[in-house]
């Protein structure tokens, strides 16, 4: 029988092309930088995305509203939007994955009010889940395509199959290593380090309005974002979500059943 696929980030990003391209590109600067901190470490701080003026922090835990959060953190700079990805600009924010020279010395310093976001794990995979395989919409779809056909996807089953295959991925992906399991798909508590960096606020997508008062205010910046910008959301699924079986929830809070533990939900 054929061993079943599953696609798994590498853990260090000291490769020979990351060295050669480093003296030029900023962006493998910042992954060499990042090879000083712990294997845990590396991927929930290359996910840190800093203002311009220094005084906010936000580490993305994908799937939890990051790109929403981060478009505000621009707006918050330049007066507008950014017009396209946000995850790749290269000005109006600080992203790490380009500039973690900037950033580290304001996180080692702990002189920016950092803060993260968290979801409800059964809409967080049900999320992914959508964003990859339903809207085919994530760049990244291509690396997990192949291995989800391994584990059964047909498209001609429909949702609810579909999704039991994927969490039968990610049970796999995570039994062989969390660590290297896709930042879109894993516990929360891995995308945050939870524990190991010192927060100054955890919120949650489920109280995002108010969360967001509080961290702009905390951080220096009260009355921002006024209402029309906290309603504005980017990259959100068209598909409607499907109600998971009483079978597929038990499977999801055992997969997740940490971050159930971590943030207190109890969906």
């Amino acid at each position: 029988m054929t061993e079943k696929r599953v696609y798994l980030n590498p853990l260090s990003a000291a490769s020979p092309l990351t060295r050669a391209l480093a003296p030029f590109f900023p962006r493998y600067r910042s992954l060499l930088a990042l090879e000083a901190y712990p294997e845990h470490l590396r991927g929930p701080l290359r996910n840190l995305v800093m203002s311009t003026d220094r005084r906010i922090l936000f580490l993305r835990n994908l799937k939890c509203a990051c790109t929403s959060v981060a478009q505000l953190l621009y707006y918050y700079s330049e007066g507008r939007f950014y017009p396209r990805s946000i995850h790749r600009a290269t000005r109006g924010v600080y992203l790490a994955r380009y500039w973690w020279s900037e950033i580290e010395p304001v996180y080692q310093a702990h002189s920016a009010f950092l803060f993260t976001l968290t979801r409800s794990p059964q809409a967080r995979a049900w999320s992914g889940f959508t964003n990859f395989f339903v809207d085919a919409s994530n760049i990244a779809r291509h690396n997990h395509m192949g291995p989800m056909r391994d584990h059964g996807y047909d498209p001609a089953h429909g949702e609810s199959y579909n999704f039991d295959v994927f969490l039968d991925y990610i049970e796999h992906s995570l039994a062989i290593d969390p660590l290297q399991t896709s930042a879109h798909f894993r516990p929360q508590v891995f995308n945050i380090a939870f524990g190991e960096i010192p927060y100054d606020h955890i919120g949650k997508v489920e109280t995002l309005a108010d969360d967001l008062r509080v961290i702009f205010e905390r951080a220096g910046a009260p009355g921002f974002p006024p209402k029309e910008l906290i309603e504005q959301r980017f990259n959100r699924s068209e598909a409607p979500r499907t109600p998971l079986t009483p079978a597929q929830r038990r499977r999801v809070r055992t997969i997740f059943a940490r971050d159930y533990e971590a943030f207190g939900y109890d969906d």
